[in-house]
């Protein structure tokens, strides 16, 4: 199924309105008004990366702080999958998706990252 597709289908059902990729394939989405998160098309790969936001680079404290991140996202154990990272100022979680076989298959991928951006953002706010 196409990408646009996918994502016209997800405004659709969800009542998020006409969802459309922009010019660089990516699909920004806000859920509950507090936890945005981006989904982006990559033509080359014909793959799909969802990541969100977290905290600020600097909210995992010392050492301990990154060493727990780490641990945590080591072959996906605490992450689903998803891994951490850092863009400019903001501390990221992020997971790679094959292309979806249908809107089924995206939406359980949509409500798993979410549940863990979610419990990261939580976990991360009380550290």
């Amino acid at each position: 199924m196409r990408w646009e597709q996918l994502l016209a289908e997800l405004g659709q059902k969800t009542g998020l309105g006409a969802l459309a990729p922009d010019e660089t394939g990516s699909c920004p989405l806000l859920f509950d008004g507090a936890h945005e998160l981006t989904l982006t098309w990559d033509e080359a790969d014909s793959t799909v990366f969802f990541y969100g936001r977290l905290a600020d680079g600097d909210t995992p404290r010392g050492e301990a702080g990154w060493r727990s991140l780490l641990a945590a996202c080591c072959l996906g154990a605490e992450t689903g999958g998803a891994a951490f990272a850092l863009h400019g100022p903001d501390l990221l979680l992020w997971k790679r998706h094959d292309a979806f076989a249908d809107f089924g298959d995206l939406e359980k991928a949509l409500n798993s990252f979410l549940a863990r951006l979610i419990q990261w953002k939580e976990k991360l706010a009380e550290a």
